[in-house]
């Protein structure tokens, strides 16, 4: 896929000791945070799951089996069936064609109203045809910002037509934008915003059933060395959102057991929040993306130390990447990337789909 949605998996490194961390007091592992995070990893409770079916959704992007349709029947017979993630926009279309309509008239189709209507939540990883991605190379014109928050009031008033929460986000703001073109890419993002929150308020006056919030999705936590973090350098910056989204590779170790999983999601939900707390920005948390390879990892035992320390530790909604695997994928290393899938593309449960099912069970 072209633009942003080219996906790179990352190497992954260990929260408590990753390459290019600064020792500091706003991030440095465990370091003087430890006995609060032991305290934290001893008191877990352990998801039920109704937690699972809750709060865990899958994401539905790129090859798919047989359409939405089918990619909506298998996320539901894993038993995810309380919240799902996928893209709208013009780089991607679950029909496998060509559709660059605007986002208000692409999610009037009946494949995507199905999902709005299929799960109580929804989460939307929504890009919009106005400004033809030109946000990346420069800063827009007033009137091309103009177009954009208009489409995003529009499609905002589109979902609210459907009972049901609805979250629209933007995709890893790191990837989507290189550190020169922040500056251009917070007037955008801002503009989104502002339609949506313009959107939602005439969804309002008019009665409508649904609930359209807006969440803020980034990939660097608060001190990691030499990579700047769209969270610190952004997001203050922006008015309007209602949810924060961590996109967690950089997070999970490769080599760490469930139990230092646990440590680590447990101190980084918090870390967040509380970062969250202390710079005016909302403390409601999503995972927005997580995962592993089920070839180097066929058992869950690590993705559900994620899942279950991170809501104890407050986070609302956590995403596993991806329903299908997509084969052909390649990492940033050159290697095979397409075994994340809970199902291969003939539709057959994956190893790591086998273990994802006994979560909702």
């Amino acid at each position: 896929m072209p633009g942003r949605w080219v996906w790179r998996r990352r190497i992954f490194i260990r929260l408590g000791r990753p390459v290019g961390l600064r020792r500091s007091p706003s991030l440095r592992g465990l370091g003087a945070a430890a006995a609060g995070v032991c305290l934290l990893a001893a008191a877990l409770h352990g998801a039920t799951p109704a937690d699972y079916r809750r709060e865990v959704g899958v994401y539905i992007w790129g090859k798919l089996a047989a359409g939405l349709p089918a990619a909506l029947a298998d996320a539901q017979r894993l038993g995810a069936t309380g919240s799902v993630r996928i893209a709208i926009g013009p780089s991607w279309d679950p029909s496998g064609k060509a559709d660059a309509a605007p986002l208000d008239v692409k999610i009037q189709r009946a494949d995507y109203r199905a999902v709005l209507t299929a799960f109580p939540v929804v989460m939307l990883t929504a890009y919009d045809a106005a400004s033809g991605e030109r946000y990346k190379s420069g800063a827009l014109a007033p009137a091309q910002l103009a177009a954009v928050r208009d489409e995003f009031r529009r499609f905002s008033l589109e979902l609210a037509k459907t009972p049901g929460r609805k979250i629209v986000s933007n995709w890893e703001f790191e990837n989507d934008c290189a550190p020169a073109q922040w500056s251009a890419c917070r007037d955008y993002y801002q503009a989104r915003l502002d339609g949506i929150l313009e959107g939602r308020r005439q969804a309002k006056a008019a009665g409508e059933p649904g609930e359209v919030l807006t969440a803020f999705e980034f990939t660097i936590v608060p001190g990691f060395a030499g990579r700047p973090s769209g969270l610190v350098e952004v997001a203050p910056k922006l008015k309007g959102l209602d949810f924060l989204s961590y996109s967690c590779w950089w997070s999970i170790g490769a080599d760490a057991s469930a139990a230092k999983v646990t440590q680590d999601f447990a101190y980084v939900v918090g870390l967040l929040r509380d970062y969250a707390a202390a710079h005016g920005l909302p403390r409601r948390l999503i995972i927005g993306e997580f995962g592993e390879y089920w070839d180097m990892h066929p058992r869950d035992d690590r993705m559900k130390a994620l899942a279950a320390a991170s809501m104890d530790a407050g986070a609302e909604y956590l995403f596993d990447w991806v329903l299908y695997d997509q084969p052909g994928q390649k990492d940033e290393h050159g290697r095979d990337a397409s075994h994340f899938g809970k199902y291969t593309l003939q539709r057959t449960l994956t190893p790591q789909g086998r273990e994802f099912e006994a979560w909702f069970r």
